[in-house]
C-alpha cells in the first residue's frame, strides 16, 4: 500500500470500528494503515495508526503491546513538532502506568508530559500535568518535589479565571501539609482551595474542598467539627449523584462517629457505603468495606455485624468471578463460624471453599480446608467422620511438604484416644 491515501482510509475504517466498538476489526485496519503510512514516510499517519492500535490493545487487556506502541508513536510525533500531540501520547503511557501499579514508571512518563505539555502555549493543560505529576511523587514519599511541582502549577495558573485548577492544586497542597503532621497549615491550603472553589462557582470543586476540610479536622482531633462538615459534603454528594464520592465520605463519616463513640452510627454509615458500592457494581470496593467492617467489629466487640458483613463478603468475591477469592471468602466465614460455635453453618461453608479450591487445582488450600472440617466434625460430636478429614488433610499435607501438617498430626494425636474409646 504505496498511497497514503488509502492508509488514510484504513485509519478511518479503524476509528470507526473502535466507535463500533469492534476492537479487532479496529486493530486489523489501523495496522493495514501504518504499513501503508510507513512505506509512505507519513510520519503523522503512522503516528496516529500506532495510538489506535495502543487503544486495541488497552481494550484487550494487553498493556505491554499498547505500551510499544505508544513508545513508537512518541518520536513520530516529535519530529512533526506536534507538541499536543506529544503530550497526550505521554498521558496515555503515564496512565497505563499508573494502571499497572509502576509509580516509578508513571513519574517517569509524567516528566515527560510536564516537559511536552511546556512547549505548548495551554497553561491549563500545563497544570493539570504538574498535578498528577506531585499526586504520584507525593505517593513515593517525596513531598519536597511534590511541593515544588504544585508551586509551579500554581504559576502557571496565575490568569483570571483559572480558579477551579488552582482549588485542585491548593487541595493537593493541603495534602502535602497533612503528609507532613502540619495539619494547621493542611486547613489553611484547604480552605484557599474552597474559597477558590466557590470563586469558580463550581459545585463539585466546592464539595472537594469541604471534604478535605473536613479530613484535616479529624487529623487534628477535631471530631465534632469534622462530623459537621462531613455530613455538609455528604449532601453535596448525594446532589451531585456522585456514588463513588457517597461511598467515600461515608467512610470518612464512620471513622469520626467511632472516634466519637457513635458506633451504631459509624456501623450504619458503612452498611450505606456497603450499599452505595454494591449497586454500583464496585465489587473491589464493596469487598474493601466488608472486610472494614468485619475489623471494626472484631474491635468493637459486635460479633453480628463481624458475621454479618463476612457472610455478605462471599456474594461479593463470587460476583467479582474470582473464584479462589470466593474460596477464601468461604474459609473466613467458616472459621469465623467456628470461633462462635456455631459447628454446622461452618462446616457447610468450609465445604464450599474446599469444593472450590479442589476444582481449581489448589491442593494445599483444599487440604486446610478439609482440615478445618475435620475439627468441627469432631467438634460436633463426628469423632470418625472428623477424624478421616483430618487424615487425608495430612496425608495431602505431608505429600506437599507443608509445615500444617505438624499441626495436623498434633491434632490427630490427642483426638485418636477419644475415637478408639
Amino acid at each position: 500500500m504505496n498511497d497514503t491515501g488509502l492508509a488514510a482510509q484504513k485509519l478511518h475504517a479503524a476509528l470507526t470500528a473502535l466507535q463500533q466498538n469492534r476492537p479487532d476489526a479496529a486493530r486489523e485496519a489501523a495496522e493495514e494503515a501504518l504499513e501503508g503510512f510507513s512505506t509512505g514516510n507519513d510520519r503523522t499517519g503512522a503516528a496516529a495508526a500506532h495510538q489506535v492500535l495502543a487503544i486495541t490493545h488497552i481494550m484487550a487487556g494487553r498493556v505491554e503491546f499498547a505500551l510499544a506502541h505508544i513508545d513508537a508513536a512518541i518520536p513520530l510525533r516529535e519530529t512533526t513538532g506536534d507538541w499536543e500531540g506529544v503530550a497526550s501520547l505521554w498521558q496515555e503511557r503515564f496512565e497505563l502506568c499508573v494502571r499497572m501499579g509502576d509509580l516509578d514508571g508513571a513519574r517517569a512518563a509524567g516528566m515527560q508530559h510536564v516537559a511536552a505539555s511546556e512547549r505548548t502555549n495551554d497553561r491549563d493543560a500545563q497544570a493539570h500535568a504538574l498535578h498528577q505529576l506531585a499526586q504520584v511523587v507525593l505517593q513515593l514519599g517525596n513531598d519536597t518535589e511534590a511541593e515544588a511541582l504544585v508551586q509551579k502549577g500554581l504559576w502557571a495558573l496565575d490568569a483570571p479565571g483559572a480558579e477551579r485548577g488552582r482549588a485542585a492544586l491548593q487541595l493537593l497542597y493541603s495534602t502535602v501539609w497533612m503528609q507532613r503532621k502540619d495539619f494547621d497549615r493542611a486547613l489553611t491550603h484547604a480552605r484557599q482551595g474552597l474559597d477558590l472553589g466557590r470563586q469558580a462557582k463550581n459545585r463539585q470543586a466546592e464539595v472537594d474542598a469541604l471534604q478535605h476540610i473536613g479530613t484535616v479536622h479529624a487529623l487534628k482531633g477535631e471530631y465534632q467539627t469534622a462530623r459537621k462538615v462531613l455530613e455538609e459534603v455528604l449532601v453535596g454528594r448525594e446532589l451531585m449523584k456522585d456514588v463513588e464520592g457517597r461511598a467515600n465520605v461515608l467512610r470518612e463519616l464512620a471513622g469520626v462517629e467511632f472516634s466519637l463513640g457513635l458506633t451504631e452510627e459509624a456501623f450504619e454509615r458503612l452498611d450505606y457505603a456497603v450499599r452505595t458500592l454494591r449497586e454500583a457494581e464496585n465489587w473491589i470496593g464493596e469487598i474493601t468495606l466488608l472486610q472494614l467492617v468485619q475489623a471494626m467489629g472484631d474491635e468493637h466487640e459486635r460479633a453480628d455485624r463481624a458475621l454479618a458483613a463476612a457472610s455478605q463478603l462471599v456474594r461479593a468475591a463470587a460476583a467479582t468471578g474470582d473464584r479462589e477469592a470466593e474460596a477464601a471468602a468461604h474459609f473466613a466465614l467458616a472459621t469465623r463460624l467456628a470461633g462462635m460455635g456455631e459447628l454446622f453453618p461452618a462446616r457447610r461453608s468450609f465445604e464450599a471453599a474446599h469444593t472450590i479450591q479442589q476444582a481449581l487445582g489448589l491442593e494445599h488450600e483444599a487440604a486446610v480446608s478439609a482440615g478445618m472440617m475435620g475439627q468441627v466434625l469432631v467438634a460436633a460430636g463426628e469423632v470418625d467422620e472428623g477424624l478421616s478429614y483430618l487424615r487425608g488433610s495430612l496425608a495431602q499435607l505431608d505429600a506437599l511438604g507443608s509445615e500444617a501438617a505438624d499441626t495436623v498430626r498434633e491434632i490427630i494425636e490427642e483426638l485418636s484416644p477419644k475415637a478408639e474409646s
